[in-house]
């Protein structure tokens, strides 16, 4: 034991080696005090993301009252000093009880741990930890005064809802947990966290309940995040790209979502919830194309209308994407199907522009695209004044001067309405639009119909761990029709989706 003291490096040298490991940046603080008036000892802190305020309030006094008790130096307390065995018990070396002293007599914080390592200790300074050094013991003593900088709690601006809760998420790592474990009151909610990141050392926490979800998805998911090895993570769209069995893939495989409540529910039909710090992004697995065409207030509304609301969602999403290409298609192969009256319209309406039908759509669609990315990086309080001007002025003015039609101008602004009938999906749609276009100017109204066919082919090849994009649809899977497009009843719905593994099939009875 005595060896083992030795090893143990003077304080001062310790303190140094941390500032010079940390280039001494000026929000590294180091607060030197003694312990109970005996002990010399160091608090170092990150004061951006560590709170002196807390350091001061919660650590200091109760380390710094005087205490008349002991004197753990000597290995001697005042009541051992009338009981002089010499038992096993008490030979432990003088660190060991220097620090259970400290740890279990005088502090007072309730989220503390002992690391062994100096890399640890850098670790928890890193992630707003304040690390304590006491002289001659070997360990650090890690306490959470973390105090990171976060927005507060607001209505998402991508899920906004008519009714039910309108939480949303935050960059705040614990603060996310928070909001789903205050609807997840059980025991069964099991959280597992894993650092990514070589310089990020970004916390990324996987959700599950384990009487629910399948152990072996569960198990592929963490398998994955503790392979990554990347210099840092900024979102959770980098940990999508990880979890994710397609690299060259249009459509995502990994659902994700801004509110605590749809997190929660997914939880409960058995998915995996993964949560990284600083994205107010929560991703679930596994994923379903159909969760995208229902909404979250979906669960909060009479069945009825939810249903009629979902065929309005996908019919949109259809639109969008093949009204343009079904506009260039009749226009040049298929006119006679065409009203003889709207003809007469459309033909007078294009005779003057100089662009042929495609490259007409094409321009149209590309300056649609143009004003929608000025109008979102716009300042907000300009971005949709700006928009509405830009589409109505350029739009009027180009139809006027005969550099375009106004059939075409209408054809694309309706397809870009409907394309935001399923937000989620409104990249993936905008992208498919202009392969339409250019099917349909090639092929006509058959190379739409085959351009669809492919389309469902190839969603019905997509699946990641082990779930069909498209169930329920491809492979058919009775039960869960019962929430797809047409919606039953809650109580009508009794057991979890089976398109995807689960322990627990029971949800009601």
């Amino acid at each position: 034991m005595a060896n083992q003291k030795n090893m143990v490096a003077p304080l001062q040298d310790r303190i140094s080696q941390i500032k010079t490991e940390f280039t001494e940046p000026f929000d590294l603080k180091a607060r030197e005090f003694k312990i109970a008036g005996k002990f010399d000892a160091v608090c170092f802190f990150v004061d951006t993301i560590a709170g002196g305020g807390r350091v001061s309030l919660e650590i200091l006094p109760s380390l710094s009252r005087l205490q008349n008790v002991t004197d753990v130096r000597d290995g001697q307390t005042t009541k051992a000093s009338n009981n002089k065995n010499q038992s096993t018990e008490k030979k432990t070396s003088e660190s060991k009880k220097i620090l259970d002293f400290v740890t279990k007599e005088l502090l007072t914080i309730c989220d503390f741990a002992v690391k062994e390592t100096f890399e640890d200790a850098k670790n928890e300074l890193l992630n707003g930890k304040t690390v304590m050094i006491i002289d001659g013991v070997a360990e650090y003593i890690s306490l959470d005064t973390t105090v990171f900088p976060a927005r507060g709690i607001a209505e998402p601006p991508t899920n906004s809802v008519v009714l039910g809760p309108r939480e949303g998420f935050t960059e705040n790592l614990v603060m996310n947990i928070g909001l789903v474990r205050k609807r997840l009151k059980t025991s069964d909610l099991v959280l597992v966290n894993n650092p990514v990141g070589k310089y990020t050392s970004t916390n990324v926490s996987v959700m599950y309940i384990k009487s629910i979800a399948d152990q072996e998805i569960v198990d592929d998911v963490i398998k994955r995040i503790k392979s990554i090895e990347i210099d840092g993570i900024l979102d959770s769209f980098y940990i999508m790209q990880y979890l994710q069995g397609e690299n060259m893939n249009i459509f995502r495989q990994v659902g994700n979502s801004e509110k605590p409540d749809v997190v929660a529910s997914k939880i409960l039909e058995g998915r995996i919830a993964i949560f990284v710090d600083g994205s107010p992004i929560v991703l679930t697995v596994p994923y379903v194309l159909l969760e995208d065409i229902q909404a979250a207030d979906d669960y909060y509304t009479n069945s009825s209308i939810v249903t009629l609301r979902r065929f309005i969602r996908i019919f949109g999403a259809v639109l969008a994407i093949t009204l343009p290409g079904l506009y260039i298609a009749m226009q040049l192969y298929h006119y006679n199907i065409i009203p003889l009256n709207t003809l007469f319209l459309v033909t007078n309406s294009v005779e003057n522009t100089p662009f042929s039908p495609m490259l007409e759509m094409i321009v149209v669609l590309v300056l649609f695209e143009i004003m929608y990315e000025a109008a979102l990086r716009m300042p907000r309080h300009l971005g949709a004044a700006t928009g509405l001007v830009a589409a109505l002025v350029l739009g009027g003015t180009a139809v006027d001067a005969g550099l375009m039609s106004a059939p075409a101008v209408l054809v694309a602004a309706l397809s870009l309405i409907t394309m935001y009938i399923l937000p989620s999906l409104a990249p993936q749609i905008s992208l498919l639009r202009f392969i339409f276009v250019i099917i349909g100017g090639m092929l006509g109204l058959y190379g739409i119909i085959l351009g669809g066919i492919l389309l469902v082919i190839y969603l019905c090849s997509l699946d990641n761990f082990g779930t069909p994009m498209l169930a329920p649809f491809a492979p058919y899977v009775k039960g869960d029709m019962r929430d797809a497009i047409i919606m039953e009843n809650i109580k009508d719905r009794k057991g979890r989706p089976e398109s995807y593994s689960v322990k627990n099939k029971t949800r009601a009875k």
